[in-house]
Parts: C-alpha cells; structure tokens; sequence
C-alpha cells in the first residue's frame, strides 16, 4: 500500500485528494487483520459481550482490492464539504462504503456524508464470517428517500444535520428485492 496525490473535481470543485493505492502484496495482510478482529469479536461474544463493529479499516480496504478504488484520505488542496470512503480514479466517483457482519446491520451517516455511488458489504454469510462478501450497489434515491422514523426520510434528517440510521439489509435490500452485483467475494490470496 502506498499514498499518492490525485487532481480531479469532485462535486465540481477542483481538489487534490490523498487516496491510499492497494495492490496484491495487501491481500495476505488483509486477511490477517480480519482474522485478527475475527478472533476478537467471538472473543467478546464468549463473555457475553457485544462484539465489536467491522472496522471500516477492513471493510474499505476490501472493497479497494475488489473494486481497484482507492481509500479516501483527505482533500489535500480545494475546498469541498463531502465526507465519503473510497473513490475511483477510472470513474472519477466518490464511493461511500457501509459494511456488515450481523444479521441485521444498523448503519449510520454523518450529516456532511455525499457520494455519487454507495456499495453494501455483507459479510454475515448465514453466519459464516470467513471474510468473503456479498457486495450490492445501492441506488441512491432509495437511501435519500428511506423513512428513518414515522414522519422523516433520510434527506429530511440530513438537511437538520442529524446523523440518519437504519437498517440497509431490511429498508432498502430486503424490502426491494435488491440483488447482489457479486456474491461470495474473496479478495485474499
């Protein structure tokens, strides 16, 4: 892995982002960072604790040895209020990342959060947390427009500058029929 500087507009401003270039040498260590956290969550879990979150460490550094993005770092030159994960030089798209490996994830946004795509990891896998995912593209319209409670949608919550959760498996995935662009993804060697 290694950083570079990338010229490009994102959301029509002009900017330098640091991005972080991952390439086959990383699959082994990837690996041995989600066997690691692996071993610690059912760890919690044998003292009936919580487990812990899916380190978006893990999650976006596995959807760049997917995809062939590149991990977000910061802007490094130009003024741009967005908050998104990783991003496609090929493309030119910001890419927000939200991952699981519950049954039913609860995922947050920030207030500042924009993207022009948002993936879904899934590493539940019936149960089976081996490291390999199911990955789904979520259109955004149906994130902007999902009711967060009775009376607001995610848009609504946003625009007080409120953090929106919900449920991506059940609000958006299950209750549209979304199917997976890939399935069963194993990004280790």
């Amino acid at each position: 892995m290694h950083s570079k500087i990338f010229k490009t507009k994102l959301f029509e401003t002009d900017v330098e982002l640091n991005l972080m270039e991952f390439d086959n040498d990383d699959k082994r260590q990837w690996k041995t960072l989600f066997d690691y956290w692996s071993t610690l969550n059912e760890g919690m879990k044998s003292y009936k604790a919580r487990g812990v979150n899916l380190p978006e460490g893990i999650s976006e550094v596995a959807f760049c040895l997917y995809s062939g993005s590149k991990r977000f770092i910061s802007i490094v030159k130009g003024n741009s209020s967005a908050s998104f994960d990783t991003f496609n030089t090929e493309t030119k798209k910001s890419e927000q990342i939200k991952a699981c490996s519950v049954v039913s994830d609860l995922s947050s946004f920030g207030p500042r959060s924009k993207w022009d795509d948002l993936y879904f990891m899934d590493f539940f896998n019936n149960g089976n947390i081996d490291g390999s995912f199911d990955l789904y593209l979520i259109p955004n319209e149906l994130i902007y427009n999902t009711m967060v409670n009775s009376t607001e949608t995610f848009k609504d919550q946003q625009k007080q500058k409120r953090r929106p959760r919900f449920s991506i498996k059940e609000k958006i995935i299950q209750e549209q029929g979304l199917k997976p662009m890939a399935t069963g993804v194993r990004v280790w060697i």
